[in-house]
């Protein structure tokens, strides 16, 4: 049975509380290894798709950048001056 000093505490705590505790423990578990909750096919495709998504970010920071470079050095470009002839 339970002191009445653990029964308090136990009635404190809300929902809240009790969820953070079980996501706590969850994530525990899986730092441990001991949770096998997705097979190992599951892990290695999801690794590939996170690569994948990172390589698709480089690929659109790539071409903002060379569309920045592009715009600068087209700015910088020597222009023709007309000269008036007498």
């Amino acid at each position: 049975m339970a002191k009445p000093d653990e029964e308090k505490e136990e009635k404190e705590k809300t929902w809240e509380d009790h969820l953070a505790a079980a996501i706590k423990a969850f994530r525990k578990e899986m730092k441990e290894g001991r949770g096998e909750l997705f097979p190992e096919e599951f892990r290695t495709h999801r690794r590939a798709a996170q690569r994948e998504m990172l390589l698709a970010w480089r690929s659109l920071i790539d071409a903002r950048i060379e569309k920045l470079e592009k715009a600068e050095k087209d700015k910088t470009a020597a222009k023709a001056t007309r000269i008036k002839v007498e």
